[in-house]
């Protein structure tokens, strides 16, 4: 029984980080199925408004609830900012060139962050849960699982995003449109559709869910630089890649899959302790096989274009 507790222990330790790996998924898919390209700076974005959340909260003194707000807004406006003034003048480079463009944006996201933020203030104080890390429920006695209140909260408010946009997506005007423009985005255009304010409204929102998933993140870590969000990224572009883009839920469950990887490993790693500092490249390696497994993804789609 105790070993049973262990491997819980390990998944409900896991479900924080999951959360925000499957809203920077979400994020990543929007960007990708409306404005055709990886958006590698979004890790960055949603580290900003972590940063405004965490800033106006440990060095300023006011509530975590009002400054994540802050930041989410943040988030959701230099997201727009960066399709209207960017993008939209680049509406005709290649895949590669929108790519280009995005890594261009880390580098002047990351330099501007250390004249924006006070850094040394918090550079060693971890990031302010919403509630305390050492409130939580024990199940099992003593020696049983312990749950934080800040995985559920984590939980309710990842549930909450996705159920809400999944039935937006669904049964909104809103959706349809971001389903016609991410099918086609010229076709679109000719059906009345205005393109340029999905898109935009598009990045604002992969920037708001950055910053939901950035928020839910620190509560665990310590913010020292723009790259917090790096590993969370990067697990964001594979479950995407896993689950294939094809379809919005598809890089969701990719990302689910990918964690729940993550804690398999770790309860392996419980009895094979030398695997321990092999556990990310063993996971990393199992979603290379599933790809090469399954090319368009776990829920992807083979598409076949008609001359």
């Amino acid at each position: 029984m105790q070993q049973i507790f262990a491997y819980l222990q390990i998944l409900v330790g896991v479900i924080p980080s999951m959360c925000a790996g499957i809203l920077a998924t979400f994020a990543v898919t929007l960007i990708f199925k409306t404005s055709y390209t990886t958006n590698f700076a979004q890790g960055v974005i949603s580290a900003i408004g972590a940063y405004v959340a965490v800033e106006y909260a440990l060095v300023h003194g006011y509530p975590l609830w009002a400054t994540a707000i802050a930041g989410i807004v943040v988030a959701f406006l230099i997201g727009i900012v960066i399709d209207v003034f960017v993008f939209r003048n680049g509406r005709f480079v290649n895949v590669l060139g929108k790519q280009i463009i995005t890594m261009g944006l880390i580098s002047i996201f990351i330099g501007l962050i250390p004249f924006v933020f006070k850094l040394a203030h918090y550079e060693s104080v971890p990031a302010m849960p919403f509630i305390r890390l050492t409130d939580g429920f024990r199940i099992g006695g003593d020696n049983g699982v312990f749950i934080q209140y800040n995985t559920i909260l984590a939980l309710g408010i990842t549930l909450i995003l996705l159920v809400a946009v999944f039935i937006l997506l669904q049964k909104s005007k809103w959706g349809l449109s971001v389903r016609a423009t991410a099918s086609n985005e010229t076709v679109a255009g000719m059906m009345g559709i205005n393109t340029k304010v999905i898109t935009a409204v598009s990045w604002g929102i992969a920037g708001a869910f950055g910053a939901v998933a950035a928020i839910i993140y620190i509560g665990n870590v310590t913010l020292a630089s723009g790259y917090v969000m790096t590993t969370t990224q990067i697990n964001a572009f594979l479950a995407g890649i896993l689950g294939g883009f094809a379809t919005f839920y598809g890089p969701i469950f990719g990302a689910v899959i990918i964690y729940l990887l993550n804690v398999v490993i770790g309860c392996v790693c419980i009895h094979v302790p030398i695997l321990s500092n092999w556990k990310s490249a063993i996971v990393y390696l199992i979603v290379m096989l599933l790809v090469l497994w399954k090319p368009q993804g776990l829920f992807g789609k083979k598409m076949v274009k008609k001359v």
